[in-house]
């Protein structure tokens, strides 16, 4: 079939260009879009107001766009998540798995988010005009991006909190200082020229597990460190073990002060306590901040990625060069590079790999369909998907030579495993590396950089879990598209009121409990459903969505309808929106062979 026997059938529409984009538009561009069975009933009175309705604020360029993105997807879990991931499932082996991963999963569906709310300019609820049954999709996505916003910020707070206490003349958790509530009993300080009992087979290990001996042992002793038997000198062994200071039983002053002071933990979710009006401070300041950049919706928040989404790229450039300097520091690099590839054949490092994937990119959180919908309509999406996802995984990889080679210098430090100083999550940038800080020249300066870095890397994570339930609040009701700065200010208000819970003194067991059910199991449900979903569009019919597929069933009145899209799916451009229904149209009035050539773009 050649382009003539398709336009004996009639010219296709010429599409109308919006202005605000400079681009020339491909007029066969619908023909490349399959929709299944768009509406053909009379809405008029929906469709009437869609022009009014559908207005949307664009980002001010592709560049703002893609580092909105950036922004979003590089964020806490790249610095304490990533690293130790890799470290636990095989190092490089890991990079192999996450590499292959990102490719043949992520890219695509990153992608696909973009793509549907570009396309239709809608948040993650209204998306699913194209397929109604599935709006419990978009209501369980607006349900996780809400909960993670709210337990994403107490974090922060933490993080300001910290960053405050950098500008002690002496960092508080260097020392066991009553004023914050250190146990003398239980509190030590790790300090160069104090030996640990429990790290004299580590330490001998390191200096004569690959000695060589001959026959005549005398005056050696055979110890054993973690299954592997060597000998070692009787009396330096003796020296040690005479010398060595015996911490059983004992935490280190920071892991008391972030234990102890900064949260004051119950003993267990079911006591609360009161507030801790320290962090509550801090929180506020926190929301303050959101409230700030987001008050304008896209248009500041854009602006604002300018610096919080590079910025913490020359911080995180200082540590890294600061942190391959160190004594040490190969070791700790060691332990998070060296492959392993016999853990390839494990189904449990691709799934580690997949989990990652999805929870730092925020794949299934409805943040990445709010972001396309301020696309311009004919953003590249695949050439700024990749851009987000390599970006996203050089973080991570700097991000995990920076922490490692820090934990390498402690180890050779201290004289202790890597294992003993390897924490992942709040441990790590809450107790570790504080605690590495404190022996570095200048430790202030240092912690503040740290601290600085961490909150900048979190806080542009913060925006689009905001804004995805702003997006459908202006969704649902159009009229509050006029007071942007007001709704953001009430729902700013309501997440630090929710968020209090989480600084209490049993605020920790909330919050571990929200990330634990929030980014888990419940994503990738969404995940799936969400692609069922969509294959349904294009045709694979497998679907099955429970409890909201009923109530739309109910509400519709018609089989036939919740499996087809709404009358007023579409480009948000009116006049974008009107030529695509006329294309629909047309197509569903040539036979089925010219339909099939105008879809596969044949001219």
């Amino acid at each position: 079939m050649n382009g003539s026997d398709v336009m004996d059938y009639g010219e296709l529409p010429q599409l109308e260009v919006d202005d605000n984009d400079d681009e020339e538009y491909d007029s066969n561009a619908w023909g490349r879009i399959y929709l299944r069975g768009v509406d053909d009933g009379a809405d008029s009175d929906r469709r009437s107001s869609a022009g009014n309705e559908r207005k949307r604020q664009r980002f001010g360029s592709k560049l703002e766009g893609i580092l909105y993105c950036i922004g979003s997807a590089v964020g806490l879990g790249d610095v304490w998540r990533f690293p130790f991931l890799a470290y636990q499932n095989g190092g490089g082996a890991f990079f192999f798995a996450y590499l292959v991963l990102m490719f043949i999963i992520a890219i695509p569906l990153y992608s696909m988010e973009l793509a549907i709310g570009q396309f239709s300019s809608l948040g993650p609820i209204e998306v699913w005009r194209c397929l109604p049954i599935a709006k419990g999709i978009g209501y369980a996505m607006v349900t996780i991006s809400t909960l993670v916003a709210i337990y994403y910020n107490v974090i922060l707070a933490y993080t300001l909190y910290y960053l405050a206490q950098s500008f002690r003349s002496v960092l508080p958790w260097a020392n066991c200082d009553e004023w914050w509530g250190a146990d003398k009993e239980t509190c030590f300080v790790r300090k160069k020229n104090i030996t640990l009992c429990r790290s004299v087979p580590y330490i001998l290990h390191l200096k004569y597990g690959s000695t060589s001996h001959s026959n005549d042992t005398s005056g050696w002793t055979l110890i054993t460190y973690r299954g592997v038997s060597f000998l070692t000198p009787l009396a330096e062994y003796i020296q040690l073990n005479n010398t060595c200071s015996d911490v059983t039983g004992t935490t280190s002053a920071a892991e008391q002060f972030w234990e102890r002071h900064v949260l004051d933990l119950s003993p267990g979710i079911e006591h609360v306590g009161g507030l801790k009006w320290d962090l509550a401070v801090c929180l506020f300041i926190s929301w303050a901040i959101v409230f700030f950049c987001l008050m304008q919706g896209v248009t500041s928040s854009g602006k604002v990625m300018y610096f919080t989404a590079t910025f913490p790229y020359v911080m995180l450039t200082v540590l890294l060069i600061k942190g391959v300097t160190l004594d040490g520091a190969m070791l700790g690099i060691k332990y998070f590079l060296v492959p392993d590839f016999s853990k390839l054949t494990s189904l449990t490092i691709w799934q580690r790999a997949a989990e990652q994937l999805f929870y730092s990119l925020g794949i299934g959180w409805g943040g990445l369909i709010v972001s396309g919908s301020y696309n311009h309509f004919r953003t590249s999406i695949v050439i700024q998907s990749t851009i987000v996802n390599v970006a996203d995984l050089l973080t991570s990889f700097l991000g995990g030579i920076a922490i490692f080679s820090v934990l390498g210098y402690m180890s050779v430090t201290y004289g202790v495993p890597v294992e003993e100083v390897a924490k992942a999550g709040q441990g790590l940038v809450f107790v570790v590396f504080p605690e590495a800080l404190t022996t570095f020249w200048c430790p202030q300066l240092w912690s503040v950089v740290f601290f600085v870095m961490l909150y900048l890397l979190g806080i542009d994570s913060e925006f689009p879990l905001v804004q995805t339930g702003l997006t459908v609040l202006s969704d649902a009701f159009p009229v509050l598209r006029k007071y942007k700065g007001i709704t953001a200010f009430v729902a700013c208000t309501l997440y630090f009121l929710v968020g209090l819970t989480c600084v209490t003194r049993g605020g920790q067991y909330v919050l571990n409990l929200l990330d634990t059910y929030c980014a888990g199991v419940s994503l990738l449900i969404v995940i799936a459903t969400e692609v069922i979903s969509l294959m349904w569009i294009y045709a694979f019919s497998v679907l099955q969505i429970p409890v909201v597929a009923i109530c739309v069933l109910l509400r519709k009145k018609s089989l036939q309808a919740v499996f087809r899209p709404e009358s007023n799916w579409g480009p948000a451009d009116k006049h974008l929106f009107e030529d695509y229904r006329k294309f629909k149209a047309q197509k569903r009035s040539l036979p089925l062979n010219h339909r099939s050539s105008i879809i596969n773009g044949h001219t």
